[in-house]
This record gives structure tokens, C-alpha cells and sequence, in this order.
């Protein structure tokens, strides 16, 4: 039946992209280690860039960051940036790229500003020998499962890949800096999200 064969298609999906996401994970190593170095000793503005559908992932991660570890994170449109923002780059930001395949013009040339500036550029891609790899201080590799990827045209399992990296620097970089209960208490007063954490603070006893 038409929708035995639908529901066969779409499990098939979700589990390559599940299998596209555990490859990342067995995956990270010694840049991954870097990144986190470099992401939680971060003084100044972490600036996520990329655009499309990386830019969605790109907006995530800021807020994330922002949200979860108290940092100075912001999503940055590199097309907008070449307009006259990116003189907000200064010494000691560091840049988050995102992109599949490396190629974007308005992103790559955004970072080069941004390297001259004084920018590190930590960059996620499934193209380590791309331009924007080849501007990046770090470069995290995003594995590529062909089955995932609904034949190269969409990134669906790449872009859940780059999302759980994200993800997994997030959760060791709030735990680094020290962004305890009490702090996201206070800027977590509303929703799901403060029902959470005042049942976490029952739980601990933390303050």
C-alpha cells in the first residue's frame, strides 16, 4: 500500500539521519577539544554567521549559547556584515561559521574581515578543504550520510549533525564557566524551561 511504502521511506530517513548524528559522535576528537577551549575561555562576543538553512542552525546555537552559558553570543548575517557591521569585530571575538560546503562568497569574505580584525574563526563543514576551512583557526568536520541527505538536494541529517555538535559544546561550555541553577533561575523566570529548573533546585538544594 501507497502508505505502508510512505511510512517505510520515512523511517528509513529518520533512522540515517539518527546514524548521521551518532558518526559525529564517534567522530569528534582533538579539534573538537580545541574548539571548547577556545569557545569557553572566550572574553568577548561570540558571533555565529552562516546563511540558508546553516543560518537557522547558526541562530540556535547564539541563542544557546546566550541563554544557557550567559555569554555574549549573537547570530551574525555575513551578508549584512559586509554592509558596514562587521566593524563590530574586534580583537579577541571569535566566529562560529557554519556551512556544508564551504562555498558561501558573502560568508568567506566576511571572515577574511573578520580574521583581519583580530577574529578566531571556528568554522562546522562538510568540506574541510574549503575556503572557509581554509580561513578557520578550528575546523569541525561534519560527516555526511548520502542517505540522510534526500540525494545531496537538502541538508536534513547534516544539519541535525551540526545542530548536536553545537549541542555538545553548549552543554560542557555552561558546565566550564560555571552558569549554575541560580543564573538561569533569574533569567529563565517564565515557561518550561523555569519549571525545570526550580525542580532541579528541590531536587540539589542548589542555591
Amino acid at each position: 500500500m501507497a502508505d505502508e511504502g510512505s511510512l517505510a521511506t520515512a523511517r528509513n530517513l529518520i533512522r540515517a539521519e539518527g546514524q548521521a548524528v551518532i558518526s559525529a559522535a564517534d567522530g569528534i576528537g582533538e579539534p573538537f577539544l580545541a574548539a571548547l577551549a577556545l569557545l569557553a575561555n572566550c572574553k568577548k562576543k561570540v558571533l555565529v554567521t552562516a546563511v540558508g538553512t546553516s543560518g537557522t542552525i547558526a541562530r540556535r546555537l547564539a541563542h544557546l549559547l546566550a541563554s544557557g552559558c550567559g555569554m555574549s553570543a549573537f547570530y551574525f548575517h555575513p551578508g549584512e556584515a559586509l554592509h558596514g557591521p562587521s566593524a563590530m569585530v574586534e580583537e579577541g571575538d571569535l566566529l562560529i561559521a557554519i556551512s556544508k560546503g564551504g562555498k558561501s562568497a558573502e560568508l568567506n569574505q566576511f571572515l577574511g574581515i573578520a580574521r583581519e580584525r583580530g577574529g578566531k574563526v571556528i568554522s562546522l563543514t562538510s568540506s574541510p578543504g574549503s575556503d572557509m576551512a581554509a580561513q578557520s583557526d578550528i575546523v569541525l568536520e561534519v560527516p555526511v550520510n548520502p542517505a540522510a541527505e534526500d540525494e545531496g538536494i537538502l541538508p536534513f541529517g547534516s544539519t541535525l549533525t551540526t545542530a548536536a555538535i553545537g549541542d555538545a559544546l553548549t552543554y560542557l561550555v555552561r558546565r566550564m564557566r560555571g552558569f549554575d541553577l541560580g543564573e538561569m533561575r533569574q533569567t529563565h523566570p517564565s515557561g518550561a524551561t523555569a519549571d525545570v529548573v526550580a525542580q532541579m533546585k528541590n531536587r540539589t538544594g542548589e542555591e
